[in-house]
């Protein structure tokens, strides 16, 4: 006889209490919604923004010690608000949304049909694309709010039935990121982050999860402190990716420009 998914049954009781939001404009997501974290008048700007394929070019970025860096999104417009809204705007509940749509959109999960329910991948059930999911330290909370990564960390980990390690931390003395320009980000990046004593990766592939992978260099500074302690593979994964909007994908009036 199969055991209860306690778990996924209270996610479902949750959303029926507390019901979930969209995270690109914060409608209501009712029960006749049919993918259960996007409402159905966001879809159209949520596929715009989508970063097909995944994969993020090595010739726009700056990786070293990553086996691949994916996204989901680019980084604008609605995906953007989302982002902020989650860190800043005191509504972390939206990461578990952004969680689902990097699923969809990353690994071709099947959206969850209802809210409460989970995006559904037989790579979730099948042998795991990674043992652990490691999320990027922020340099920063907002009011005692874990950080976006650790979030959508937890609720992948959820997805992937893998479990989620805190295994870096952020070194002291150095300079936010999006105060540095490529090369300052780059350099600044390699001394910024190292692997928790005692952590012990030996013979693990690891999925490292960002809010946002802007130059690359933050993603592969932790992934050297990673493989440091003893990853084999690490891949990068985050909601979304700063890039140009390729043209078919931007607001008419910026085409006609």
């Amino acid at each position: 006889m199969r055991r209860p998914d306690w778990p996924l049954l209270a996610e479902r009781a949750a959303a029926l209490l507390y019901p979930r939001r969209c995270p690109f404009c914060g409608a209501v997501l009712g029960p006749d919604v049919r993918q259960g974290n996007l409402c159905p008048d966001c879809r159209k700007e949520e596929s715009r923004l989508a970063h097909e394929p995944p994969r993020l070019p090595g010739t726009e970025h700056t990786f070293y010690a990553l086996s691949g860096a994916l996204a989901a999104y680019y980084y604008s417009g609605a995906v953007r608000e989302a982002i902020l809204l989650c860190k800043r705007g005191g509504r972390p509940w939206y990461a578990r949304e952004l969680a689902d749509c990097m699923a969809v959109r990353i690994w071709g999960a099947v959206p969850a049909q209802r809210p409460g329910e989970r995006p559904a991948n037989e790579l979730f059930r099948a042998m795991p694309l990674y043992h652990c999911i490691v999320p990027v330290p922020p340099h920063q909370t907002w009011a005692g709010v874990p950080g976006l990564p650790l979030l959508l960390a937890r609720r992948l980990g959820i997805l992937f039935q893998i479990p989620v390690v805190q295994g870096l931390r952020t070194a002291r003395g150095t300079t936010q990121q999006k105060a540095l320009t490529r090369a300052e980000r780059a350099q600044n990046a390699r001394r910024a982050y190292a692997a928790r004593p005692g952590l012990d990766l030996g013979g693990k592939r690891v999925l490292l999860v960002d809010d946002v992978i802007t130059t690359g260099a933050t993603v592969s500074a932790c992934a050297l402190a990673l493989l440091g302690a003893g990853a084999v593979d690490v891949t990068a994964a985050a909601v979304a990716v700063s890039e140009e909007l390729p043209k078919e994908k931007r607001p008419f009036r910026e085409k006609e420009q």
